[in-house]
């Protein structure tokens, strides 16, 4: 078990090293934003970090679509559901936490927040609940477009509502947006990271379950051959 999770994360991360230059865009992106609001905006912290979204959620779907072939072929050589996303949510969550440090950090020292701790658990907790949405996206839509378009409402309505309403707290950043609004104060932090595992966990069952429809029409065509091999698949999905 142990080794077929590390092929599959590095299979995946070989992936995202491949689309290099996409994942280094939407890294930028959250900061591009609060550069532009830094000076002008009350909310910039808020809005840069619910942006981030886009680095962690556009690479878990960069990851996810690409690779549907060769997870129907590791299905087919044994690798169990679980192995698969778990490997690439490992990769991502990793990458996602860099990036989540390195925008957080930047934002404090252009804004000197009252509770910069709010501000680093805001982004990260952001990009804890992007990567199973991406994940989710990349499972239930058909290519890339649709899913990052999809990404880009859902950060964008987070962005935009009113924190106080109805669809801002059923939006899977709610709860970082909370701590990433300068006036928050320490005293409720604690439900929040709670709120996050929740959506998480919800959005990664969806994935799954997605994941497992997909797999089973695909086992189900006839005049499919069966896999090769554990060692083959792997080292097809890191070509």
């Amino acid at each position: 078990m142990t080794a077929r999770l590390a092929a599959v994360a590095a299979a995946h991360a070989h992936i995202l090293a491949r689309r290099r230059t996409a994942v280094a865009l939407l890294a930028l992106l959250p900061l591009a934003i609060y550069g532009a609001l830094y000076r002008h905006s009350p909310h910039a912290v808020t809005v840069g970090g619910v942006a981030s979204a886009f680095s962690a959620g556009g690479a878990a779907i960069f990851s996810m679509l690409p690779a549907r072939a060769a997870d129907q072929r590791l299905a087919l050589a044994g690798y169990r559901p679980a192995v698969l996303i778990t490997g690439r949510l490992i990769v991502l969550e990793a990458a996602s936490i860099v990036i989540s440090l390195i925008t957080a950090s930047v934002m404090i020292a252009g804004t000197r927040p009252a509770h910069p701790a709010d501000v680093f658990a805001g982004v990260i907790l952001t990009g804890i609940a992007a990567v199973p949405l991406g994940l989710a996206l990349g499972a239930l839509l058909p290519r890339e477009l649709e899913a990052v378009l999809v990404l880009i409402g859902i950060a964008g309505i987070q962005i935009t509502a009113d924190p106080d309403t109805v669809i801002s707290a059923l939006l899977p950043f709610h709860a970082a947006s909370q701590l990433l609004d300068a006036g928050g104060t320490p005293a409720t932090f604690w439900p929040r990271p709670a709120l996050t595992a929740a959506y998480s966990a919800i959005l990664l069952a969806i994935a799954w379950a997605a994941w497992q429809h997909r797999a089973g029409d695909r086992r189900g065509r006839p005049g499919r051959r069966p896999g090769r091999g554990p060692a083959l698949s792997v080292l097809r999905l890191r070509r």
